[in-house]
Formats: C-alpha cells, structure tokens, sequence
C-alpha cells in the first residue's frame, strides 16, 4: 500500500512540479498574470513531497499534509470530471484517458487516507 502510494505521489510530484516550473518560466518571458497560478501545482507537489518524506521515514509524519492531500485529489478527479464531459462532445475517445487517470486520482486518495491512518499518534507536548 506505501508503496504504491509512493509511485503515485513521485508521479504526481515530477508532473505537478513540471507545471509550476513551466508557469514560472511563461512568467519570466512575459506572460503576465500566471506567475500566481505557479502557487496551485507547487502546492501540490510541495504536499506530496512531505507524504513521501513521511512514507519513507525522511520526516516526521504530517497528518494534515495526508487529509488535505487526499481532499485535493479528489476535488481533482471531480474537476477532471467536469472538464473533460464538457468537451466529450469534440474529443470522441476522450474517456479512454479521462477514467484511468480519475481513477488513480481516486486510488490515491484513499490510500493516502489509509496511510494517515496507520500513522503513529503524534506525542503531546
């Protein structure tokens, strides 16, 4: 189970990181205004980076980092849900991409409520 969340979240880490960096670069040549949106995909790679700091014993688990994660994955899939029926209609084989990819999205979500789960309880003080 950690080890498949691990591949999920190294994938997502890599593309969702690619995507701020591409951002920041559009920003930089002059394309104003996306500078900000760099802030979305950084967020999320930054999120996955500390599930995965966790999962292998780099850090101290973060369980909110775990909770929020799995939150935006699924609010992701929905997102996903309704982009992509939204253009359907001009993309005839658009589902064969769509479902696989909501899917693990979905998966991971899951898995990573399972694993904040099995989290040992952080000592009070």
């Amino acid at each position: 189970m950690k080890i498949i969340l691990g591949i999920i979240c190294g994938l997502v880490v890599l593309f969702a990181g690619g995507c701020a960096v591409m951002l920041l670069a559009s920003q930089m040549s002059g394309d104003s205004g996306v500078g900000a949106l760099a802030l979305i995909p950084g967020g999320i790679a930054a999120l996955n980076v500390l599930v995965l700091l966790a999962l292998f014993g780099r850090s101290q688990p973060q369980r909110w980092a775990f909770y929020v994660l799995a939150v935006l994955d699924v609010v992701g899939a929905i997102i996903m849900a309704m982009f992509w029926s939204s253009i359907s209609f001009q993309v005839g084989d658009i589902w064969t991409i769509a479902l696989p990819v909501m899917a693990v999205l979905l998966l991971k979500a899951v898995l990573t409520v399972l694993v904040a789960r099995q989290l040992p309880s952080q000592p009070q003080g």
